[in-house]
């Protein structure tokens, strides 16, 4: 299981409003554009597990702006 750091991340609604995901820039990987998979749980105030297992550490605050963008 392995850990991947997200920065300016939003919380972004899933196919059918089924389950949310984090989407965000990855620092490991030259702050590609990245989603998760669906987020199953909240493990620390800026960590959670997805479907898959993987853990996501949020870095940072919420990118607030972009999503009032998109309501």
């Amino acid at each position: 299981q392995k850990n991947v750091c997200l920065t300016s991340w939003r919380i972004k609604v899933m196919d059918g409003n089924t389950a949310i995901c984090v989407e965000g820039k990855r620092k490991d990987m030259k702050d590609l554009s990245w989603h998760s998979n669906a987020i199953m749980e909240r493990i620390a105030h800026n960590q959670v597990k997805t479907s898959s297992g993987s853990i996501y550490l949020l870095q940072g605050n919420i990118d607030s702006a972009s999503m009032r963008k998109e309501g």
